[in-house]
């Protein structure tokens, strides 16, 4: 079944999820003098596109354009085994986002199918990319990017998209991965099979979130892009709890794709169910695993590649509705918190952002999970 999207009076074919940036960044060679390389095409800094060619470049090389809103869309670059509906709803839901929270970049997405000559071929342009701008040599490029071990290196998202194919069992992966050395966001992505229907069950809407998060995360990110990395991450992931990070991003995410849904902004052919329901599978998921696994975990506790990690995300999400709605302020990530961690520490931010401590607001959201689901749905708004 193909799903519709429409986007204003665009008509498309078309239709989870992320490690921050990466935690080992390969030294490189710093390129703030670095002329544009001649093999490389420039474009007009004002283009409306999605730039899916690694040879083009639609923004001003030399520029600093950290800690700002830019004039350009992020970059998409896809392997050549992927969909048209894939690039295309990769494109828009990029588009999309950029549009509703505001254009920061150069941002670099990096797509990945199942076949695994087209994602070397992938990882050849990006090496070529990186060493056009001196930035990387394609031999150290190539190493890292290519090496299977690697959690985060781009090959690993090529083996998650076979992976899939082979088992026929759904599963995903995309992430921030870095970039800061180089003045760019690079993200990548596993094959988003939604936006093939792959799975019946399983619709489009599914990977269009996937995007609209990791492009929060750019968001998130862009406000500290100037730190060093330990203050850098002291600021969006504070003692190594990861709730404000995911869960911002995940509730942005899903309240921005309903809200465009209710509206009219986007048409999907399959229907995706309401904010809601998303929210209570979240709690049923996060409740299931604190009385198993996870339990006498809080929320402050989870971090990055602990067995319990997806309970933050989904307790985040929460936790991020909780203060939205105690403020009834639904922008005050974008106009509030975030503008606000370049100078100030995470607890200060979050003070001056919803008018109370992290310790106080910690207190209250356990008491908050220990109401019946019915009073806890009654802070989910129908966007």
């Amino acid at each position: 079944m193909k799903l519709t999207i429409k986007y204003a009076l665009l008509s498309i074919i078309l239709f989870s999820c992320s490690k921050e940036e990466d935690k080992n960044p390969v030294p490189v060679t710093p390129t703030s003098a670095t002329p544009a390389p001649t093999s490389l095409i420039p474009l007009e800094i004002n283009t409306t596109d999605i730039i899916n060619d690694p040879e083009i470049f639609n923004y001003d090389v030399n520029k600093d354009y950290s800690e700002q809103i830019v004039e350009f869309y992020p970059n998409a670059f896809f392997a050549s085994d992927l969909s048209e509906n894939v690039v295309n709803g990769i494109n828009l839901a990029l588009k999309t986002a950029a549009d509703e929270w505001g254009k920061y970049g150069p941002v670099e997405y990096w797509v990945f199918g199942a076949d695994k000559q087209a994602a070397l071929d992938l990882i050849n342009k990006f090496c070529e990319r990186r060493e056009a701008l001196n930035q990387w040599t394609m031999t150290e490029c190539l190493v890292r990017e290519t090496d299977e071990s690697l959690d985060h290196s781009m090959i690993a998202y090529q083996k998650t998209g076979a992976e899939v194919i082979a088992t026929n069992q759904p599963r995903g992966n995309a992430g921030h991965n870095g970039g800061f050395e180089w003045g760019i966001h690079k993200l990548s992505s596993s094959y988003p099979f939604t936006f093939d229907n792959l799975f019946d069950d399983i619709p489009a809407q599914d990977d269009f979130k996937t995007v609209l998060h990791e492009y929060f995360h750019v968001v998130q990110l862009s406000h500290v892009y100037n730190l060093t990395w330990n203050v850098r991450d002291s600021r969006v992931i504070p003692n190594e709890s990861i709730w404000m990070q995911e869960g911002g991003a995940e509730y942005m995410a899903n309240f921005t794709l309903f809200k465009l849904i209710n509206n009219g902004t986007l048409i999907f052919e399959e229907s995706y169910g309401s904010l809601s329901e998303k929210m209570q599978n979240k709690m049923d998921n996060a409740k299931r695993a604190l009385n198993n696994n996870c339990s006498g975990r809080k929320l402050e506790d989870f971090k990055y590649g602990d067995d319990c990690s997806n309970v933050g995300y989904d307790l985040g999400t929460w936790a991020v509705a909780y203060l939205i709605d105690k403020i009834n302020n639904p922008s005050i990530l974008l106009e509030t918190f975030y503008p606000n961690l370049a100078k100030m520490d995470f607890e200060s931010a979050f003070n001056l952002s919803f008018g109370y401590s992290t310790s106080e607001f910690y207190s209250e959201f356990e008491s908050f999970l220990e109401l019946p689901l019915e009073e806890q749905l009654k802070i989910i708004p129908n966007p």
